[in-house]
């Protein structure tokens, strides 16, 4: 399950010129980077973002064709798969679109910030403006509802804020959220592997391991999801660079394997060449096990086996 983002359309209709507009989509790509590396993301434009303003006037097909862009719009391309309309992207959040609510922000509709509000998402934004310098942005909320004596449409207005990002520094507020929203609604092994890639960006999987998920004993279930939440945060915080033993570690008593039992801790790699999976940490007071090693030039954790201690 990829963590839902939205583009606030309203900050793509500033009177900012290429140079400034350039500057404010690095920052954009910085921002997205940084989800990225916490988990899989979905990013949602009002329209597709070939034929988005990002600012009057100036058109993400101009902003593409300058060469000091290059980077940066090969960072969007490589998010094809994963960029769809706001429409699309409730639907997915199984959110509904509804037309007797309007969501705005000073006097001013914003279809983006709505549709992250109702996918209980993040709104993101270019920075080219000092409104969306802020890591929340309160709405005003219009609402029709029929009254229950009368039977007359009534509009309800009240105010609710979203969570929202124009630069990296606005993300330490949402990160332990932007980590596990979603990860506590799984609830078996096969969810959990279903959802791997977006939930543990840092972690690899043997193929193997998807039958280990699949056929997980529900007693550890809890224990895996917790384990592997804390294997995720540990890797994407190392650099194995300054600490080429390892990370630091999140989970208690992660720990090589007796030398006497490394010789039972091998498997099959993703290049055909068995090799030694020696680290592991507990799930459920010892009864299982997750079997990984480190993949430095790679800055991840490669899992082998997740279920009976073996």
């Amino acid at each position: 399950m990829p963590l839902h983002v939205f583009l606030n359309e309203q900050s793509c209709a500033s009177e900012c010129k290429a140079d400034e507009v350039a500057d404010g989509m690095r920052t954009f790509v910085g921002v997205l980077r940084e989800l990225q590396r916490w988990r899989g993301i979905s990013l949602a434009t009002q329209s597709p973002f070939d034929e988005t303003e990002l600012a009057q006037g100036y058109y993400y097909a101009q902003w593409r064709n300058d060469a000091r862009n290059k980077e940066e719009h090969r960072f969007i391309q490589r998010m094809r798969d994963r960029c769809t309309t706001f429409t699309a992207a409730l639907h997915t959040a199984a959110a509904s679109d509804r037309d007797d609510i309007w969501h705005r922000h000073n006097g001013i509709d914003v279809h983006g910030l709505g549709a992250a509000r109702m996918a209980d998402g993040l709104a993101v934004s270019l920075p080219l403006a000092p409104d969306w310098d802020t890591a929340w942005l309160e709405l005003r909320i219009e609402e029709l509802s029929e009254d229950p004596e009368t039977g007359e449409t009534v509009a309800d207005e009240y105010p609710e804020t979203v969570r929202h990002a124009s630069e990296k520094a606005h993300l330490r507020e949402h990160e332990e959220w932007g980590r596990l929203e979603g990860l506590d609604r799984v609830s078996s092994g096969a969810e959990l592997w279903a959802g791997h890639a977006d939930f543990f960006p840092n972690l690899q999987f043997l193929d193997r391991v998807q039958g280990d998920l699949e056929n997980l004993d529900p007693r550890w279930f809890k224990g895996a999801r917790q384990l592997l939440r804390q294997l995720q945060a540990s890797a994407a915080a190392w650099d194995p660079v300054t600490s080429p033993t390892g990370p630091h570690w999140e989970a208690p008593n992660i720990r090589p394997e007796h030398e006497n039992a490394r010789k039972n801790r091998f498997w099959e790699d993703w290049d055909g060449k068995s090799r030694c999976f020696e680290l592991h940490g507990n799930l459920n007071r010892g009864a299982g096990r997750i079997y990984f090693r480190l993949v430095h030039d790679e800055k991840a954790i490669r899992i082998a086996h997740i279920g009976r201690h073996l």
